[in-house]
């Protein structure tokens, strides 16, 4: 991974470390939306997979990434299938998403949200 991939990967980290600050902040108010909690589980769960490529490439904390990268897929997943909130073009309840391929559920958002001109 080049520098300039870890940085990228360190500044992603701290935005989303800030996020869950707000959320959590939001959560003590009482005025969290299942669209911004959406948003953090999406921005996390994305950031879980750029990890896991990190340690897999490195051969540093795999299965602590793994670990991580499938809860937080999972998460995603099971918030869209409660809210029908998915943004990509194979709904969350569909079907054809399993626990075996959740990552690529994860991908398939992240996908929809960056073309979207979200982060």
């Amino acid at each position: 991974m080049k520098s300039e991939d870890l940085w990228d990967l360190m500044r992603e980290t701290a935005e989303v470390q800030r996020l869950i600050g707000e959320l959590r902040c939001s959560d003590m108010a009482g005025t969290t939306t299942p669209e911004q909690e959406r948003a953090v589980r999406l921005r996390r769960a994305a950031l879980a997979q750029r990890h896991l490529a990190h340690a897999v490439a490195t051969g540093v904390d795999v299965q602590k990434a793994e670990a991580d990268a499938e809860q937080t897929a999972m998460l995603l997943w099971k918030h869209d299938q409660l809210h029908d909130s998915s943004g990509g073009s194979i709904p969350a309840a569909d079907p054809s998403w399993s626990l075996a391929n959740v990552h690529e559920y994860v991908v398939q958002e992240a996908s929809a949200a960056t073309g979207r001109g979200e982060r």
